[in-house]
């Protein structure tokens, strides 16, 4: 009787298995932070462009003493057209004696934040938080 045995045995099997659970988790973890980098990032970039929008608002509005714009307030100037709801915080503006504009910003995603510093934010002003930004500049 020729028995023609195809097929893995149950070792051959658990070794596969093994195998790619140790590329998947080596894959995670090189992933993970690639992505908590990419969150910082973008919040980074959503902070100096609402910068350059509230400053388009203080201009509109003026541009005299010291004025303090929300989130929400530049949503609803429509000078930017996202409106995501995880984000909070506000945009503090004024003129200095030199004539230069000096800003303040507070942002958050309800993961990271920015908190109270000066434009040109970069992904390492970008500190993790699960508080929410102040949304008026009396609270800042």
């Amino acid at each position: 009787m020729n028995l023609n045995k195809k097929g893995f045995t149950l070792v051959e099997l658990l070794s596969v298995i093994v195998i790619l659970s140790v590329i998947v988790l080596i894959a995670t973890n090189a992933v993970v932070p690639m992505a908590d980098s990419a969150k910082k990032q973008v919040l980074a970039m959503e902070a100096n462009t609402l910068v350059k929008a509230a400053q388009t608002l203080y201009i509109k509005d003026g541009a005299s003493g010291s004025k303090c714009y929300s989130y929400e307030d530049l949503i609803n100037s429509k000078l930017i057209e996202k409106d995501d709801e995880a984000y909070t915080g506000s945009i503090s503006i004024e003129i200095n004696e030199e004539g230069n504009y000096v800003y303040k910003i507070w942002l958050s995603n309800g993961q990271y934040m920015v908190n109270g510093i000066k434009p040109d934010v970069t992904s390492d002003d970008v500190e993790a938080s699960a508080s929410n930004a102040p949304t008026t500049c009396s609270a800042n």
